[in-house]
């Protein structure tokens, strides 16, 4: 009985020994580090010029949400983009059935609602406006091609600054103005921006969900706040620089 006794708490006494091993070991593992921010502002600058020269067109099915202080709207639809300045977008509800298209082919744009029947066709700049449920702008419309990266100006820097207490954040200073920039160093493309500075509609525009598509690194999820519209773009399947039918960019609506 004492001998059977003296062996279980000799097996407890194991046990706890190798228990408590067992922790200080996970307490004292290295921790795995993110990727050091490199502090060669170039670096960034080369690797988003190196993606607008090569980015040239985008096809895919997305997931869309947008929130204003008029209520969410979420939907699914077919977006089509060409460098430097086409654009479009099917919207579809249930069983597949339309209920929005986009066109845009420069400064020419063609929309129809068809829930309300509602459309346009005509100059970008002279438009009345969009649905409620799809608050665009011909502001938002040029700029979102720079967004997407197709439409990037040419000219740019990537300067130090921003807040030092936030890891690789930097200046971007190019042709659509100046924008405080935090930037991704695994792809050495943004993560965030805001700006341009001194205009009266900033935009803040985050950037994720990086992967390699066509040799280029691309963001799958974007999303932008801009006055008081909040708007994601997350994309379910993705093309790069795949060719895009010409008829795809024909400003005309179907009845």
């Amino acid at each position: 009985m004492t001998s059977s006794s003296a062996l279980s708490k000799s097996l407890s006494l194991l046990l706890a020994g190798v228990l408590f091993f067992l922790f200080q070991a996970c307490v004292h593992a290295p921790q795995k580090k993110g990727p050091t921010c490199q502090a060669d502002p170039e670096i960034y600058r080369r690797a988003l010029l190196t993606l607008s020269r090569n980015y040239v067109s985008l096809s895919g099915k997305v997931k869309v949400r947008i929130e204003t202080s008029q209520g969410n709207v979420s939907f699914t639809g077919d977006l089509y983009a060409k460098a430097p300045d086409k654009l479009h977008l099917d919207v579809f509800g249930f069983l597949h059935r339309p209920r929005f298209v986009l066109i845009k082919n420069g400064e020419t744009i063609a929309w129809k609602d068809f829930d309300s029947g509602r459309s346009y066709m005509g100059l970008l700049e002279r438009c009345p406006g969009f649905p409620v449920k799809f608050p665009f702008s011909p502001l938002f419309l040029r700029d979102f091609m720079r967004i997407l990266f197709l439409n990037f100006p040419g000219s740019l820097k990537i300067l130090p600054g921003g807040d030092a207490e936030t890891p690789c954040a930097f200046q971007m200073v190019c042709g659509w103005g100046v924008f405080d920039a935090i930037m991704d160093p695994r792809v050495g493309l943004p993560v965030f921006l805001k700006g341009p500075k001194g205009e009266k509609e900033i935009f803040e525009i985050t950037f994720s969900d990086y992967s390699e598509v066509s040799s280029l690194q691309v963001p799958w999820r974007y999303g932008v706040d801009v006055k008081d519209v909040k708007m994601t773009f997350e994309f379910k399947t993705l093309d790069v620089n795949q060719e895009i039918p010409r008829k795809i960019f024909i400003p005309l609506l179907p009845k």
